[in-house]
């Protein structure tokens, strides 16, 4: 059986929809319902118009969200977050959720009775932007190299939604979610990201397949996820074995690095692969460990998704992991820090690295699944809207 499409029809299946041409930058009424509320998301399109490419935790979360709210009694419209060509007549709707320029510029509609959730899929724009920001700082000082567009900054104020949406719902907890709170001004809830669950299938780790495998797995802007800090370590730890996958990597930091990611047998480098291909399957089976050094980042799908495993992860304190004992949580981003936290995974018990393997995936399949999120969602929703 063709394993892609096979997980392409159980995932379809499981949100209960079908893909069907929907042209143009807005759905309306997704589900085709006769409520006699309608609520306007202000989201991402694709994953109402294509198949999972199971390359992004968001597909899911999309449906997620539209799901939650048709269950609650609303008819569904979609816009495309990012389009400025068109018009959205916001008074005709009883809620407005979501992030982004469609979502910003519903404020200045003249009906502020509208209840606006802003829908958070990071940390706080104010500690994101300093986050970045102070990547590519601290990558120039190591380096001499100016790489602006490998840091996650944005340009786009969002002023309004950031201050002054009537709730805020954020894809973090912890360190993250504590910011967020202390600068928005208003109510915010935490919620889990949630899964894709190609992984969570997988056979359990063992002390038989323990390795000193390592994974760093993430999508654009790598300096912001901290990926010169792990190859720092990398270029020094030849004992140990480094699987790199990134949806691509910049041409001036791979040359920097070359010396490591071309001139190591220790240090795998992969480039835009599905999450459910035989090379990712391979990779997770090769690895006991996962990191992310991050400068900024919401409960990070390269991160939870291997934790479905049982990958016992490293991460930086500005991922949004709440404090957990098999969590190991870096309290300063550098190579000597990150060096620090892994002997100290690589110095557990087998009978320890068991007990924290099994504690993950736990942990990520009860906490972070499709139905587990949407419960989370669906609870936070009826607090607030009727």
């Amino acid at each position: 059986m063709d394993i892609k499409r096979s997980i392409s029809k159980k995932i379809n299946k499981l949100l209960g929809t079908e893909m069907v041409s929907r042209p143009g930058p807005q759905i309306f009424n997704l589900y085709n319902t006769k409520y006699d509320k309608t609520v306007l998301i202000s989201y991402i399109l694709s994953p109402f118009r294509v198949e999972n490419q199971f390359n992004h935790q968001n597909y899911i979360t999309s449906h997620i969200v539209a799901e939650c709210f048709s269950e609650m009694g609303y008819n569904v419209d979609v816009v495309d977050y990012f389009e400025k060509n068109i018009d959205v007549v916001y008074e005709q709707y009883d809620v407005i959720f979501g992030f982004g320029y469609n979502f910003e510029r519903s404020f200045y509609s003249p009906d502020r009775s509208i209840p606006r959730i802003f829908f958070i899929t990071g940390a706080h724009l104010d500690f994101h932007n300093m986050g970045s920001l102070r990547s590519i700082k601290d990558f120039y000082a190591l380096s001499g190299l100016w790489l602006p567009k490998e840091a996650n900054v944005l340009d786009d104020n969002h002023y309004y939604s950031s201050f002054n949406s009537d709730l805020s719902i954020i894809l973090a907890d912890g360190y993250i979610y504590e910011d967020c709170k202390s600068r928005s001004g208003n109510e915010v809830y935490s919620l889990n990201n949630n899964i894709l669950g190609t992984f969570s299938e997988f056979e359990p780790k063992t002390n038989i397949n323990r390795t000193q495998g390592f994974l760093f797995l993430s999508g654009g802007k790598l300096i912001t996820k901290g990926i010169h800090i792990l190859l720092e370590v990398a270029r020094l730890r030849k004992d140990l074995d480094f699987y790199i996958v990134v949806q691509a990597i910049n041409g001036v930091l791979e040359d920097y690095y070359e010396d490591v990611l071309k001139g190591q047998t220790n240090v795998f480098l992969y480039q835009n692969i599905r999450m459910d291909s035989a090379e990712m399957k391979h990779i997770i089976e090769s690895c006991s460990y996962s990191i992310a050094p991050s400068y900024v980042d919401g409960l990070p799908g390269g991160t939870i998704e291997p934790m479905s495993a049982g990958l016992i992860p490293i991460v930086s304190q500005y991922c949004g992991f709440p404090k957990k004992e098999f969590i190991f949580e870096m309290e300063r981003l550098d190579a000597k820090t990150l060096n620090e936290k892994i002997e100290e995974v690589l110095q557990l018990s087998d009978s320890d690295y068991l007990i924290y393997s099994n504690a993950v995936k736990s942990y990520i399949l009860e906490n972070f699944s499709k139905d587990s999120v949407k419960k989370q969602l669906k609870n936070i929703l009826k607090c607030r809207v009727k």
